[in-house]
């Protein structure tokens, strides 16, 4: 799922030597994320085409529009990208992707975290499933658990608030803005989507525990089965009490790995200010690994909005260039 750090700008190559051969790629989806992957598309890819729901017939930044799936994979693209929003279209399309024989490069957290099998298929493939930019955004939270597994570090324990849309409505909620505003806001800077049911109840955040379970111990835990709370069930007068008693209340997904297994969480905490994860705000997300024996490793960046996404999708993309020339 990780690969060697690389370079923002790879090197050209030599004048003495053949240019090196770009990759055929199509993206899936086209809107806030998409578009910034767009925008700084590595020189290593070269993009074939577009699949969007709606006709545009200008086109996107000089590249073909597609509406029809079929018309877009019969470009035959060695590496499909998806920015969709998530949902069955967008998994049915991923899943495409992988029995086809593509690499893929995704920010679909629950299709990532719900189907361990298309991950498997496609590494059993000798292709690459990346997915960096489904957990913590701007946060290199996948990136750095592999690291520390790399290097023999054993993660015991993960404390995170993992969703940017969440910790932005409890921010508004505390200064005294109501529910709906709060989401609507959030809806209004691109942090939310139109349905924001998975980032308040707590869906999402499990998702993402899934995920980095995976990475860490290679374990699969089935999302829909971890406890979640939900912020809509949250009273105003616990949110008035955590702010009198100098707290924030904060949405924490857990992990914990014993000799008995592998438990997960997301709950709902008054946490104190000087508490790692109290200190997330608005879209931010932070997350605390603590190994089994060392100091503890605090992973920060941003969660949520088109350009930690963007930028996430677009590092997953320049290590997988970084690995076919390699």
């Amino acid at each position: 799922m990780t690969y060697p750090a690389l370079l923002d700008h790879p090197a050209q190559s030599s004048p003495s030597h053949p240019p090196v051969r770009r990759m055929r790629a199509i993206m899936l989806g086209c809107g806030v994320v998409g578009g910034g992957v767009i925008e700084r598309l590595p020189d290593g890819i070269e993009l074939l085409g577009i699949l969007t729901r709606t006709p545009r017939p200008e086109g996107v930044s000089g590249f073909p529009v597609f509406t029809d799936a079929d018309a877009v994979f019969a470009l035959k693209p060695e590496l499909v990208i998806e920015a969709l929003p998530g949902g069955a279209e967008a998994e049915a399309l991923v899943e495409r992707a992988v029995r086809e024989g593509c690499h893929v490069v995704t920010a679909n957290k629950d299709v990532a975290a719900r189907r361990p099998d298309l991950v498997a298929r496609t590494y059993a493939a000798r292709r690459t499933f990346a997915c960096s930019s489904a957990v913590g955004g701007g946060a290199p939270v996948l990136e750095t658990v592999a690291r520390l597994r790399d290097s023999g570090v054993k993660v015991g324990r993960v404390r995170g608030v993992l969703n940017g849309t969440s910790n932005f409505v409890l921010d508004r909620l505390a200064s005294g803005r109501s529910l709906s505003a709060s989401v609507q806001e959030a809806q209004d800077a691109g942090f939310a989507e139109a349905d924001p049911s998975a980032d308040l109840d707590g869906l999402d955040a499990a998702n993402k525990l899934a995920l980095i379970a995976r990475e860490a111990w290679g374990v699969v835990l089935d999302p829909a089965a971890i406890p979640t709370a939900s912020i809509r069930d949250l009273p105003a007068h616990v949110l008035e009490a955590a702010r009198l008693d100098g707290r924030r209340i904060r949405q924490i997904g857990c992990l914990s790995r014993t000799v008995s297994g592998v438990s997960a969480q997301v709950r709902l905490e008054a946490l104190p200010l000087n508490d790692p994860l109290s200190r997330a705000r608005a879209e931010g997300n932070v997350v605390v690994l603590l190994p089994e024996r060392g100091a503890e490793v605090i992973v920060a960046g941003k969660g949520a909005g088109r350009l930690p996404t963007a930028g996430s999708l677009i590092g997953d993309l320049n290590r997988l260039v970084k690995a076919q020339r390699s």
